[in-house]
């Protein structure tokens, strides 16, 4: 698809990655970009950076109603920027299986990272057929799922779970959209600039860096997009040795596991 001219949703478009695509989907000359949040107060300053271009949506992705008010409001996107998403508790036990004290959190994780980012595809495809077929620079729904969807994070089980079933269900979706050439892409981000990653001390890349990095793959063709400090390297590595690659993982949550 051709991002010049095309009309986008964003979610959580009001911080990190989610801001960084609309930033860029703007300078990339996009018609119209919705960028949705849950909270809309927080969206004051996106949409001041073209008003007459950004249109504030309140959504939340695990809301059912929310969803189903947004999929009519914005029937004329021909590009679906799924990102909003949640690492689990900030409590680290409670991010495990076993020695959380309840599945309430990962389940909130599943919900809100696989469920909610299936149920956008779904209310959004028909929509995405329509307008594929109506224009000549096509349709595309764009999946950010994280370099932890291709091994588990030990210290964030429930979250590399989550995107690791929502990996699988973007190939599925993908299949099921081919013939109506909807293209649909699995974006597999490393170190990116973000609320998620502000803990962390190590490098990240800018948020519109690896925006504009993932819209020029997706104008390319490219199913599945390793993007942000260090996601090809780690693909990479896995690939080589993924057994390797987990036990390292494994080694290091015992060597410090309340992180």
């Amino acid at each position: 698809m051709k991002v010049h001219g095309c009309t986008a949703l964003v979610t959580g478009a009001n911080e990190g990655i989610g801001k960084g695509f609309v930033e860029v989907l703007l300078e990339r000359g996009a018609f119209k970009v919705y960028a949705a949040a849950r909270r809309p107060e927080t969206l004051a300053p996106i949409t001041a950076l073209d008003p007459k271009r950004v249109v504030p949506l309140q959504l939340d992705i695990t809301i059912d109603t929310q969803r189903r008010a947004v999929f009519p409001q914005a029937s004329d996107i021909n590009l679906l920027v799924n990102n909003a998403g949640i690492a689990g508790s900030p409590t680290p036990v409670e991010r495990r299986f076993l020695g959380a004290s309840s599945m309430e959190d990962a389940r909130l994780v599943m919900e809100t990272d696989f469920w909610a980012h299936v149920e956008m595809c779904r209310g959004f495809a028909p929509h995405l057929v329509k307008n594929t077929q109506a224009r000549d620079g096509g349709s595309a729904i764009i999946n950010i799922l994280s370099v932890g969807a291709l091994f588990c994070v030990v210290e964030y089980s429930s979250y590399s779970s989550a995107k690791s079933a929502l990996a699988l269900a973007t190939i599925g979706i993908r299949a099921e959209l081919m013939k109506s050439k909807v293209t649909v892409h699995g974006v597999f981000t490393g170190a990116v600039e973000s609320r998620m990653s502000a803990k962390g001390t190590h490098a990240k890349t800018p948020a519109p860096e690896h925006a504009h990095y993932v819209l020029s793959e997706v104008e390319k063709g490219a199913e599945d997009i390793y993007a942000g400090m260090g996601a090809l390297e780690m693909h990479q590595a896995i690939r080589q040795d993924p057994v390797a690659f987990q036990r390292t993982r494994i080694e290091r949550y015992w060597d410090n596991p309340m992180k």
